[in-house]
């Protein structure tokens, strides 16, 4: 019974943390939307040290995922498999992610606006895959 509550909360938590992770970014921008929020920045302290909250959950993400993992691991048998796949396809996915935006935090990044690309698209088909897990197993 604790099992399955420890998976369920962890699960619904790393959702709930992966659309504050992706709206992170965009708040912590000086631009229109932030602007329009409330929450612009100020000048004075660089994009990437503002950055801090986006990386941290992210790392808070992988460990609530692989408790997740670990917790639901025993239940497995009653999962839809479509669902099941679609979980490992997102696990592979935003351990690949992390790595990007690890490689992403190197200010003298030579192809800066190419990483950000497939961290931008790598998060998009993540979500997708989030989605279908949360969809057939949630």
């Amino acid at each position: 019974m604790i099992v399955h509550l420890l998976g369920s909360v962890t699960g619904r938590l790393a959702v709930v943390l992966c659309l504050l992770t992706v709206a992170l970014p965009y708040g912590l921008r000086r631009g229109r939307f932030a602007r329009r929020l409330g929450i612009g920045q100020d000048h004075t302290v660089p994009y990437l040290r503002r950055m801090w909250p986006h990386f941290w959950v992210g790392y808070g993400i992988v460990v609530l995922s692989v408790i997740h993992v670990g917790a639901v691991m025993g239940s497995m048998g009653r999962a839809n498999s479509a669902g099941v796949w679609s979980a490992t396809v997102g696990l592979f996915l935003l351990v690949f992610e992390v790595a990007t935006g690890l490689t992403l935090k190197e200010q003298t990044l030579p192809a800066r606006k190419a990483v950000r690309s497939i961290h931008f698209w790598t998060m998009v088909v993540l979500g997708c895959a989030l989605g279908l897990h949360v969809w057939w197993n949630g």
